[in-house]
């Protein structure tokens, strides 16, 4: 599983361990979610009766885009993970809001396993794209398993960004078994989402990271 994290799942539990899922839990309960992952929950329900709608969250973290949904009315939620301390972390957080009976939790990472998933209504990846050098994989099993909407909140392609991964990398990353954070061309993120018939609904940028909703568009009649 080369795709995720470097190494795949052991270097994704390097990274993404035990404390820093902590952290996370901690920041999200005193603060709550990010702007950009507030503003991807939003786009993601925009519009819609979630009442008989179903998420799957690829690399939720400790979960707050999945659990909004569900506590705004969203039937079942599936977390797929590739650190097991933040499915953990994921998991007390849903027993927390009594959330915890309908969501599935999966450790694996989902370019791998997107084959064996069931398609879901709306698909959720906050700051998921730059963990994946082979972003093309990681949309395309986005994609696949959407049925309506996928959502995401990536790096901008900007210098600034790239001169930051560029020195966190080496320096933050160097015991993480090949993990790096990717910064990738906006086509490039985009791309297999156009070739699989979605279009972009929703576009917002922050300094750092950009926030974008797609939607499924309607099938072309045959011949």
């Amino acid at each position: 599983m080369g795709g995720c994290c470097g190494e795949g799942i052991p270097s994704c539990e390097r990274v993404f361990d035990e404390g820093a899922a902590k952290a996370d839990l901690r920041r999200l309960r005193r603060r709550g979610p990010s702007w950009a992952t507030r503003t991807l929950t939003e786009a993601l329900a925009d519009g819609l009766d979630l009442a008989d709608l179903s998420v799957v969250d690829i690399g939720a973290g400790v979960g707050a885009v999945h659990l909004a949904l569900l506590e705004r009315g969203a039937r079942a939620a599936v977390d797929i993970d590739a650190s097991s301390a933040y499915l953990a972390a994921a998991r007390e957080e849903a027993e927390h809001r009594g959330l915890a009976e309908r969501v599935t939790y999966l450790l694996g990472d989902v370019t791998a396993r997107s084959g064996s998933l069931e398609p879901a209504d709306l698909v959720a990846l906050d700051r998921v794209v730059c963990c994946y050098a082979n972003v093309a994989a990681l949309m395309h099993a986005a994609a696949s398993l959407s049925s309506r909407r996928v959502g995401f909140v990536y790096p901008r392609d900007t210098w600034w960004a790239r001169l930051g991964a560029t020195v966190a990398n080496p320096l933050l990353f160097r015991r993480a078994g090949g993990y790096r954070m990717q910064i990738h061309p906006a086509a490039a993120v985009t791309g297999p989402l156009l070739a699989a018939g979605f279009r972009r609904r929703l576009i917002r940028d922050g300094w750092m990271w950009r926030v974008e909703t797609w939607e499924r568009g309607p099938v072309p009649p045959a011949g």
